[in-house]
């Protein structure tokens, strides 16, 4: 729904828009959005955030949607969203999730964009949220190769390590590719492989910690975060170390509250010395 006041502000960023104060338009646009709700306002904020050069911010808004996908508007302004950053990684998912050929065109950047792009993403100690995002503006070779040079080195951030073996899932890509669990180094086929959240070990653990938890709701949230740290260590071989769940999660408790894994003592402390401090 979209109340009296975010119409208002609605034709005012038009009236703006036809005037070529993309700004102004914007800004009354982002006011409408404050405290409610309006896919009307998204979409077209999202159209005005593109016009303006402001394409990561209108990613930012369209991915907030709870369904990019049944609503054909939304649908089609994430497609268009995608174009507008070059995000060819992610439009390659979106087909292989849909079977469906996108109403946009999406093309990676520039090779010279993309060497920078690689050259910056190897040289940063710490990879935020978006300097990952950048990595899906490559072409696929690029993506792959990249994507498997990261993998094969040891001490890989937990977090680049776990979204590139989902981002080479989500291709159903069906070449192996190496990768180092902890201190083994193993391989995986993506198109094999489940994402992690539904990889049927890891919701059985995680549904026995909210079990054990039940009577104690203050600690299940940083019981949980302690988990999808240890299985994400473990991913995407769970099967390898993950016989029985329950077991696994009863000696996981153990250990973060006693220090005593048990049966998993050995591979808890492995896994807690490779997670950074």
């Amino acid at each position: 729904m979209t109340s009296v006041s975010q119409k208002n502000l609605l034709k005012l960023a038009e009236e703006n828009k036809h005037k070529g104060d993309l700004a102004a338009a914007i800004q009354n646009l982002e006011e409408a959005l404050r405290g409610e709700h309006s896919l009307d306002v998204i979409l077209k904020l999202c159209d005005l955030y593109c016009a303006n050069k402001q394409e990561d911010q209108a990613y930012a808004l369209i991915k907030e949607e709870p369904d990019l996908f049944s609503d054909k508007q939304v649908y089609r302004m994430y497609c268009k969203v995608l174009k507008e950053n070059n995000f060819l990684i992610e439009a390659l998912q979106l087909k292989e999730i849909t079977g469906l050929e996108l109403p946009f065109k999406v093309q990676p950047v520039s090779e010279e964009k993309q060497k920078q792009i690689m050259q910056s993403f190897k040289a940063k100690k710490q990879v935020n949220q978006m300097d990952y995002e950048s990595l899906h503006k490559l072409n696929l070779i690029n993506f792959t190769t990249f994507a498997q040079s990261i993998l094969l080195e040891p001490v890989s951030d937990f977090a680049v390590r776990l979204s590139l073996c989902e981002d080479l899932i989500r291709l159903k890509l069906k070449d192996k590719f190496k990768v180092w669990v902890i201190d083994d180094l193993t391989e995986f086929v993506p198109a094999d492989t489940l994402l992690l959240e539904k990889d049927p070990k890891y919701r059985e653990i995680i549904s026995a910690i909210g079990a054990k938890f039940s009577h104690n709701p203050s600690q299940l949230p940083l019981m949980i975060g302690e988990t999808n740290l240890v299985l994400g260590s473990l991913y995407p071989k769970l099967n390898n170390y993950v016989d029985e769940p329950d077991s696994f999660a009863s000696d996981l408790v153990a250990y973060l509250q006693q220090k005593d894994g048990r049966t998993h003592q050995k591979l808890f402390e492995r896994i807690y010395q490779k997670l950074p401090n």
